[in-house]
């Protein structure tokens, strides 16, 4: 899923606020790593990145310190795409809410978001994109 289909589908399920809000950054492949600048989260907590490998953006957030959490925005119960809020992620399809670093709050979905490991650096945010935890 690009860019315009995920804010048409924000649109559809009436999310269009809730999407556009979270901006997507530009991530470069380095090493098997997604790398995205540290200054993307100077004022703002999470963003999205697109991956050419991925139907679905990855949503990293800024935990505290050096901590970030990378997960896939794909639902684990029928795939659809996951919204970030105030609190958690929520599935605007069946109502399926995690936490921002994947384990489920309430179902329908049983099994948590696809989460990556995530290093930082003062420049840097680090996604490994090789075996997702």
């Amino acid at each position: 899923m690009d860019r315009r289909q995920f804010i048409a589908a924000c649109a559809v399920a009436g999310l269009t606020t809730a999407c556009v809000r979270i901006p997507y950054v530009t991530g470069r492949l380095e090493h098997g790593r997604l790398v995205i600048a540290r200054a993307e989260f100077a004022e703002r907590s999470g963003v999205l990145v697109e991956h050419a490998g991925f139907t679905f953006p990855l949503y990293v957030r800024h935990v505290e310190g050096d901590a970030f959490t990378a997960v896939l925005t794909r639902c684990t119960h029928r795939g659809c795409a996951v919204e970030p809020e105030d609190d958690g992620l929520v599935c605007p399809c069946h109502g399926s809410a995690f936490t921002f670093a994947g384990a489920v709050r309430n179902g329908p979905a049983e099994q948590p978001l696809t989460r990556f490991d995530v290093t930082a650096d003062a420049l840097q945010v680090m996604i490994s994109l090789g075996g997702a935890a």
